[in-house]
């Protein structure tokens, strides 16, 4: 470690160097700005001997450059006189030259309609520099004299080296205010530990070109129990922790021999005995030449951060591997209820084929209306809980909405004509940017609770081009909503005129989860709506530039049924109970149905001659195939592209978008037995 330099330097110069360190030491360390100006001014008159000093900021509004403080000047000077900034001016010149210059007498340079602002002051020869933080301007120091006068390179410097200094100090007040800031975001780890936002420890200092530290407050004294003469003779180094001491000393010559800024986190000695962390930093002050003329450097106290960051990195990995528990629950829990309700809905649907009674026929009507409510109540929570839970991975990509347009008027004009309602789409060829399962979901649930709660008139859906964005409009002339319950609409379990809990009219879960998914999707939502005249629900996505064909319309009524039936399937599921109950459905429809349990078995039953029209198979199967690695293998063998459908109870994010890239329908359990019958049909004829 280098040794502290001889003094050879001449009195004025040693004065001079003692107060721009003193005033570098007051920049790192003072948190008032009017102070900092008001010193910056004191220092440089008393270091030069001029007249007067002043400091001026840009401010919006006032044309030029406001006095902010000054020593020497007329009294009502700061604060009201503002300094023009056009080129011709000093404060210009010196803008954009970019250093300090010297205006010897600006009294002389003044025209007779363009009176001087700095010989108003009484002041002639002037030397002003650019004040900047970061790499900003943002004002001006000057010194002035009320003679002409020039100035020499010492003083320029001097002034120069008072104007960086502010800024540094500037910006670290700022930087300092965003750390605060960003240490009260801290909330785990203020529970923990108390931070001190407002006063943490500092030790300045300062060092020669060559890195010969010369100077340190008096912290360093309070803080290492060590004299400022130990550490500005070289021994500053005995205050590091001896596993830290080796870097730290090679990060500091580094940086003196590169010119470039220190940063290094290291244990310090307390005066009382122990280690604390500290982040040391230090930054080169250069002259107009590029030569390093001194090094200011600080030390702050950082060891309650670093416990406070370990602290939060633990919560964070026991938050994690909550979230991890819960999805594996989830996808347990999940699957498991999904079978027995799968097994109930089609025992039911299999039952009422085989009960003429009426009164047990109401029963049974009575129970599917339950079972329904119970399915769609499992569905929405267990959105809920995935889209809480963060198990959903976004797949975003260019997404055709005329065929979601036309999967919706198809799905929801029933219910729609059942109450003598209108349900129309206008055609598009747009494209949106967007997961395509989770769009469909957000869409389907305002689309049903239009449906549901509009009495009269109809439903519309479109979409209209926003700027660079689409929005999809489902606009309905229900009875609206009152603009104090807006907000309150898509919480959990929230339902206008539903005090009673009607399940016809939902749970109060489908606008949640839109919420929910559109929060996910980054896709702001919008709800206009009137008492009495309806509501305009809408949701925004980025546009795609892909260009589609005429949009394929389809008839209102939606298309018909397909009516193909007795035609042989291959069904795999290893659950007994919902075994049977598919297999009646099956049979219901004259279809010969073969059974698997597993992989292995349906692939004896094709080898052995089987020759389905259409495989159905469950996703989690015994064994080492799951149900579309079976699928895929009865394909190989058969040597063709059997239709297939998947049906699961799992929740794994990656298994729909797998199915389908497999041409592989996909049904999430529990499945309704309409909708399975439908689709049976409809992908046999594929």
């Amino acid at each position: 470690m280098p040794h502290r330099r001889s003094d050879t330097t001449p009195t004025r110069e040693l004065t001079r160097q003692a107060i721009l360190a003193d005033f570098g030491a007051f920049a790192l360390t003072c948190g008032d700005r009017a102070a900092l100006f008001a010193q910056v001014a004191r220092s440089a008159v008393q270091a030069t001997g001029m007249a007067a000093a002043l400091v001026a900021e840009v401010r919006q509004g006032t044309g030029g450059f406001l006095v902010v403080a000054g020593e020497g000047l007329p009294p009502g000077a700061a604060g009201t006189l503002v300094l023009p900034d056009g080129a011709a001016t000093p404060v210009g010149r010196a803008c954009t030259a970019g250093r300090a210059v010297v205006i010897p007498d600006c009294a002389a340079e003044a025209g007779p309609d363009d009176p001087e602002p700095f010989a108003a002051l009484g002041l002639r020869g002037i030397a002003v520099t650019p004040l900047r933080a970061g790499l900003t301007v943002v004002g001006i120091v000057a010194l002035g004299s009320p003679e002409p006068r020039g100035y020499d390179m010492a003083d320029l410097y001097l002034l120069e080296g008072l104007a960086n200094m502010l800024g540094a100090g500037l910006r670290r007040m700022e930087v300092e205010a965003e750390r605060d800031r960003l240490l009260a975001a801290l909330r785990e780890g203020e529970r923990r530990y108390r931070f001190m936002t407002e006063s943490i420890p500092q030790i300045v200092w300062t060092a020669s070109p060559d890195g010969e530290v010369d100077y340190y407050n008096r912290r360093w004294s309070d803080y290492t129990g060590l004299s400022v003469e130990k550490g500005t003779g070289g021994e500053w180094d005995s205050a590091i922790h001896p596993d830290d001491a080796s870097r730290t000393l090679h990060a500091w010559t580094t940086a003196v021999a590169t010119r470039t800024p220190y940063e290094i986190e290291h244990r310090i000695r307390r005066a009382g005995g122990g280690w604390r962390w500290m982040l040391s930093r230090a930054w080169p002050l250069f002259d107009d030449a590029g030569n390093v003329v001194r090094w200011f450097g600080t030390a702050t106290d950082i060891d309650g951060e670093r416990q406070a960051q370990q602290a939060l990195t633990a919560a964070r990995d026991t938050a994690e591997r909550a979230n991890r528990a819960k999805s594996r629950f989830l996808a347990a829990a999940s699957h498991d209820l999904r079978q027995p309700l799968n097994a109930i809905s089609l025992l039911t649907c299999n039952l009422r084929t085989r009960v003429g009674d009426p009164g047990a026929r109401e029963l049974l009507d009575q129970i599917e209306g339950s079972l329904d409510a119970m399915i769609d109540l499992f569905e929405s929570l267990m959105d809920i809980s995935k889209l809480e839970s963060g198990g959903v991975e976004l797949d975003v990509r260019p997404v055709p909405l005329q065929p979601l347009l036309n999967r919706l008027q198809r799905d929801f004009a029933p219910a729609a004509r059942a109450k003598g309602l209108r349900l129309g789409v206008v055609p598009t060829t747009l494209y949106g940017l967007s997961d395509p399962t989770l769009l469909e979901r957000i869409l389907r649930n305002l689309v049903a609770n239009a449906v549901r709660y509009t009495d009269r008139g109809g439903v519309l859906v479109g979409v209209r081009r926003y700027g660079s964005h689409l929005r999809i409009d489902v606009v309905d002339t229900g009875p609206g909503i009152p603009a104090g319950c807006l907000d309150d609409i898509f919480e959990e379990f929230q339902q206008l005129g539903n005090a009673a809990r009607e399940r016809s009219s939902g749970h109060g879960l489908g606008l949640a989860i839109v919420r929910r998914a559109a929060d996910l999707l980054q896709h702001p939502l919008d709800v206009r709506s009137r008492p009495g005249r309806g509501s305009r629900f809408s949701v925004v996505l980025p546009r795609a530039d892909v260009v589609a064909a005429e949009p394929d319309i389809p008839a209102a009524d939606g298309p018909a049924e397909p009516a193909a039936t007795g035609f042989p399937i291959l069904l795999l599921e290893d659950d007994p109970l919902v075994l049977t109950a598919t297999r009646m459905l099956l049979e219901d429809l004259d279809c010969p149905v073969v059974e698997a349990r597993n992989g292995d078995e349906a692939l004896r039953i094709i080898a052995g001659g089987a020759q389905p029209r259409l495989v159905l198979a469950d996703y989690r199967l015994p064994g080492a195939m799951d149900g579309l690695e079976t699928v895929r293998r009865i394909r190989t063998e058969l040597g063709r592209s059997v239709p297939a459908i998947l049906l699961t109870g799992d929740v794994t994010a990656d298994v729909e978008p797998r199915a389908r890239a497999a041409g592989v329908q996909f049904v999430r359990k529990p499945v309704r037995p309409d909708e399975l019958r439908s689709l049976v049909k409809a992908t046999a004829r594929t």
